[in-house]
């Protein structure tokens, strides 16, 4: 993995697959997840059908900047971050796929960098109209609740988390694996967790800007979603 050092200051860990000649598809991971979340079988696998794949944590996840506490900025930033990021790979535009608050970013990306964006995926996302993609109350409590910042306990809070709103093919022992090699890396300080959550909300709903996107587009939504429900990605496509 790499860190790439962005004209702003932040610097975005991140790992390349495939060949630098080949476009580039940039993956944007969720709220209080890293860039293991795209696996290297995943990435690979794009990889092996002629694209240059870029996983990378996003300011105040993983490897990449933590910001003091205080600090504020919104999906903008983070686009710009995904930006300088494309800059520092010599990358004139990406496919942009991005999972949850990643295709938050995804889609603002899409609305705000046109000409850097080939297409854009939304995956498990919303479009921060409240009436649609609203979580349960149990998954919602269990995502906002602190994560202790022992790594063995971290490691069993994600487990208890992802147990409630996993999918019928939920392997435990693979998810404590990942979750222990996200603890291996980085525990996210909760101060860092508030501010891209505060990053999200800022924006609002985003419908407006959204029914702009001109990209090719591409809206994936789980039928049973418990963290952001079903309407949240049929409204998404709708806009």
């Amino acid at each position: 993995m790499e860190i790439a050092e962005l004209p702003s200051g932040i610097k975005l860990c991140h790992e390349a697959f495939g060949s630098p000649a080949d476009p580039v598809v940039l993956l944007m991971h969720g709220l209080g997840s890293q860039l293991l979340l795209w696996e290297e079988g995943f990435c690979e696998g794009l990889a092996a059908e002629g694209f240059r794949v870029v996983r990378y944590d996003h300011r105040d996840s993983g490897c990449s900047t933590i910001l003091e506490a205080g600090s504020a900025y919104t999906l903008s930033d983070q686009v710009a971050d995904a930006v300088g990021l494309l800059d520092h790979l010599g990358a004139p535009a990406a496919h942009v796929v991005g999972m949850s608050m990643g295709g938050m970013i995804a889609q603002t990306f899409a609305v705000e960098q046109p000409g850097r964006c080939r297409s854009m995926v939304s995956m498990a996302s919303n479009t921060g109209n409240r009436d649609f993609g609203r979580p349960s109350g149990t998954a919602l409590e269990a995502m906002m609740a602190p994560a202790p910042s022992d790594p063995a306990a971290a490691i069993q809070k994600e487990l208890s988390d992802r147990r409630i709103w996993a999918s019928i093919w939920h392997d435990d022992d693979h998810a404590r694996a990942v979750f222990a090699a996200y603890a291996a890396r980085s525990v996210q300080p909760r101060h860092a967790f508030d501010r891209q959550v505060a990053a999200v909300r800022a924006f609002g709903n985003r419908e407006e800007r959204l029914a702009t996107i001109t990209v090719p587009t591409r809206v994936i939504h789980g039928t049973v979603d418990t963290l952001i429900a079903p309407s949240g990605g049929e409204r998404t496509a709708a806009v």
